[in-house]
């Protein structure tokens, strides 16, 4: 690598000659050493790990479940992890939570395993269902019923994965709630947006964990082009649209009465556009308008009362989701003895909104 002194003698030695060839043309001289002596002093850091001192990792039994009295089928989905050395299998145990309690994987599930699931007196063994890829069985041969405490435990014959949860005993109703109408402005476009703010009162003397949901049935017309008969079918469909919230720590989708024990707490704000017509094209191209516009059926306020695990398990992966790039890494929660996942449990509450 060329030294400060070797560089300065070379200043000297184009100085001594009066310069002759200009700035431009030693600066660029100047750089290419710099780089060339960089590269070369860089080299030696660039090492082969052998494999024998890499760390050790094993395949751990992954399993995911949330169960509810309310619910009509108790859902689990086993898979494996995937040891972060050592060369790529196929498939993949990623996975992302959709609307808090559906985890849809998107390499393949673990099919051959035994999945049981007990109350402490009575046990049942869910099925392997190949079309949705997790194991089930409807709660009307095995019910969840509100202050019990459930053990669920996976085997493949070779490893053992458990856990348990306890379903809170009380549904907490919705004590007020505030729904409105507002017109938004972006680009130019105008569009009317449906906002929502409801308020609970807490249970007084035990933790407490909560989890915010609300989302709009309504109903809407389909048009398409009868190619035979050369005319327009309008039909009718049904779709469900949740709301997006916005708060901050203080008052997020999921919360804790800690420190705050037998308060009222408040909901973020909750917001979803107003269901417009869908335009659809004739046989010309020209745009088409439903002659029946979209109609609510209906606004349902969820509240889940739910146990730590589900809240512990929620926040751990808001947090490892974070956008700051400098915020140190953070593990997901667990309470599965043997493997990773979660195993959580919560009693709903539903205040329906009528149009």
């Amino acid at each position: 690598m060329y030294s400060n002194e070797r560089i300065s003698m070379i200043l000297f030695k184009w100085q001594k000659c009066g310069g002759t060839f200009g700035w431009n043309k030693l600066l660029k001289i100047v750089i290419f050493l710099v780089g060339l002596g960089t590269l070369i002093s860089c080299e030696t850091l660039v090492n082969t790990i052998p494999a024998d001192k890499l760390p050790q990792t094993e395949s751990q039994l992954t399993l995911f479940g949330f169960i509810s009295p309310q619910d009509t089928v108790i859902r689990i989905k086993v898979g494996q992890t995937r040891p972060v050395f050592g060369e790529p299998t196929s498939g993949s145990t990623d996975f992302f939570v959709m609307e808090g309690d559906t985890l849809v994987w998107v390499g393949d599930a673990l099919p051959t395993a035994s999945v049981t699931i007990s109350d402490g007196q009575a046990t049942a063994t869910l099925p392997f269902q190949a079309s949705e890829r997790l194991y089930a069985i409807p709660v009307s041969q095995f019910p969840i019923q509100a202050g019990k405490t459930y053990t669920l435990t996976v085997t493949d014959g070779t490893r053992t994965a458990q856990a348990t949860c306890t379903i809170p005993l009380r549904q907490v109703a919705v004590k007020n709630y505030s729904l409105d109408t507002v017109i938004t402005s972006s680009f130019g476009n105008r569009d009317s947006t449906l906002t929502l703010n409801f308020t609970w009162d807490d249970l007084r003397g035990q933790e407490d964990y909560y989890r915010i949901r609300a989302y709009e049935l309504f109903e809407y017309s389909v048009v398409r082009v009868d190619t035979n008969e050369l005319f327009l079918v309008e039909s009718r469909r049904s779709a469900t649209s949740y709301f997006n919230w916005t708060g901050t720590d203080s008052r997020s989708v999921f919360q804790s009465d800690a420190n705050l024990d037998g308060t009222t707490f408040s909901s973020p704000q909750g917001r979803k556009k107003l269901e417009n017509p869908t335009m659809y094209s004739n046989l010309g191209g020209s745009a088409v308008k439903p002659q029946r516009g979209p109609e609510s059926k209906g606004i349902f306020i969820q509240l889940l009362h739910t146990d730590v695990h589900y809240y512990q398990y929620h926040r751990s992966v808001q947090r490892s989701r974070g956008d700051n790039p400098f915020m140190e890494p953070s593990l997901v929660y667990t309470n599965v003895v043997g493997g990773l996942g979660v195993f959580a449990g919560y009693n709903r509450s539903v205040t329906t909104i009528k149009p």
